[in-house]
Order: structure tokens, then C-alpha cells, then sequence
């Protein structure tokens, strides 16, 4: 869950000088369900939260961002339940 975290921030990192996005803040919830036998995620569930000025708009434009380029989130989400929402703090 650390690494899906760190992941989902240096995705934003990454993009927000691309897309030309201002971002004064950012925070990464993370909560997940463990399965024991096969040992596995079973689900996770994120939110991450902005302090930003930008619309709405762009802000699902981050979300989808992180969702479509982020390599370790591309790594869980086949085969884990893996659900989140990117909302303005």
C-alpha cells in the first residue's frame, strides 16, 4: 500500500508541471483488506485529497491520469478490487 502511495504521488508530481496544474497541497489515504490464505490484497481503497484552485474538471483530469499512467497502479488493479477518488480538500 506504500508503494501504490508513493506511486500515486510521483504520478501527480510528474504531471503537474505537464498539464501546468497549481497544486498547494496533496495527501494519500490508504486502506486495504487482506486475505490470508492465498496471501493477497483483496481490496484497496484511496482517496486522495488537493488544495487547488483548479475546476473540477481538471482535477478529474489528474485522477484519470494517475488511474492510466501509474505503474505500480497498473501492477495492483488487475488482480485486486482497487477503488478511489481524488476529491478537493
Amino acid at each position: 500500500m506504500g508503494a501504490l502511495a508513493a506511486c500515486i504521488i510521483k504520478g501527480i508530481e510528474r504531471v503537474t508541471p505537464i498539464l501546468k496544474f497549481d497544486l498547494q497541497r496533496l495527501e494519500v489515504e490508504i486502506h486495504g483488506v487482506r486475505q490470508d490464505t492465498p496471501p493477497k490484497m483483496e481490496s484497496i481503497q484511496y482517496t486522495i485529497k488537493v488544495t487547488s484552485e483548479e475546476s473540477d474538471h481538471r482535477l478529474a483530469l489528474l485522477h484519470d491520469n494517475v488511474r492510466k499512467f501509474g505503474t505500480v497502479f497498473n501492477t495492483i488493479a488487475p488482480g485486486t478490487e482497487l477503488t478511489g477518488t481524488l476529491i478537493r480538500a
